[in-house]
């Protein structure tokens, strides 16, 4: 099981504890619809399945909990060799996103033969796209996606790490 420990976040598997933060936060069309396959709205019932989707998995995924002193305000995961994550609104613009999404990241890229990892953001989610940049990622294409939370295609931007970029950034980040 893995767990990964930043300065200020706890990243770990989500739980069924978990079920009414993961509610909270995206009961909320603010977060969800930045996102794919989160509908909106959002119920326990949605969790439940979240959570036994996540334990059924492979290695194919990695799926952690964002946990400050173990109360879970988002989730990050990496998918078919693609970043994804939310936050619960009371959580954004305090840098939360960022350390997460590194940390995964970072793990992502120990694997010396993984060479890229791919992503994307909603056209208008500004905080999604520094993020990104952030990190190293690099702008490739615009295109389109079905958005459970509108229940429609959306107009998305798809990104690129690679590892040569990954190295940059985390260089410039010292």
């Amino acid at each position: 099981m893995t767990v990964i420990a930043t300065p200020r976040l706890v990243l770990r598997a989500p739980e069924v504890g978990d079920i009414p933060d993961i509610v909270r936060g995206l009961n909320n069309f603010a977060v969800s619809q930045w996102t794919s396959s989160i509908p909106f709205p959002y119920g326990e019932g949605d969790a439940r399945a979240f959570l036994r989707l996540t334990s059924e998995a492979g290695a194919e995924l990695l799926r952690l909990a964002i946990t400050i002193e173990d109360q879970l305000i988002g989730v990050v995961s990496i998918e078919e060799n693609e970043i994804g994550y939310w936050l619960a609104e009371a959580f954004w613009g305090k840098g939360f996103g960022r350390e997460a999404a590194r940390a995964i990241t970072d793990i992502h890229f120990a694997n010396p033969t993984v060479q890229s990892l791919a992503a994307n953001y909603g056209i208008g989610n500004a905080a999604s796209r520094r993020i990104l940049l952030g990190l190293g990622f690099v702008e490739t294409v615009p295109g389109r996606e079905f958005s459970a939370a509108h229940n429609a295609e959306v107009d998305v931007m798809c990104l690129t790490l690679t590892r040569e970029d990954w190295k940059s950034a985390k260089e410039r980040r010292r």
